[in-house]
């Protein structure tokens, strides 16, 4: 009698499930570490207000009028817009189109108008400050 055996080199249901449940908690454990080795670096204030003065120049933002802690814009549509802080954000904001958040942690902002130049000045919520001078061109005033 002639006995066939099953040599055959391919793996089980069960092996494979393993292999696929070990591979899933490998890559589990990888995901949630990465979070931990991502640095946690915080951009120096003066860098951020420069930025936020930046893109506020880039927008062709239109100056209206200008407050000691807030800033009345006109945007290229022709809406009235408020650079102001709130809940601790510096931000951009219309009155129903939502706002931009220009930075985050601003506990203060004054506003130092010298004719051709708006001053700002900024605290943040650990009590540094940083100061930043923003151009722009002036439109009509609706105070």
């Amino acid at each position: 009698m002639i006995m066939l055996k099953n040599s055959s080199a391919a793996f089980t249901l069960l092996e494979s499930l393993i292999a696929v449940i070990i591979t899933g908690l490998v890559f589990m454990t990888i995901q949630f570490s990465l979070s931990l080795l991502k640095p946690q670096v915080q951009t120096p204030l003066d860098i951020t207000l420069r930025a936020v003065t930046h893109q506020i120049e880039v927008q062709k933002y239109i100056l209206v009028s200008a407050h000691t802690d807030h800033v009345i814009l006109k945007n290229n549509e022709e809406k009235l817009m408020k650079l102001t802080v709130y809940k601790n954000r510096l931000q951009i904001s219309a009155v129903g189109a939502g706002q931009i958040i220009m930075a985050q942690n601003i506990s203060q902002l004054t506003i130092f108008d010298r004719t051709t130049y708006l001053e700002l000045e900024v605290v943040n919520c650990q009590g540094q400050k940083a100061s930043g001078l923003l151009y722009l061109k002036k439109g009509e005033n609706h105070d």
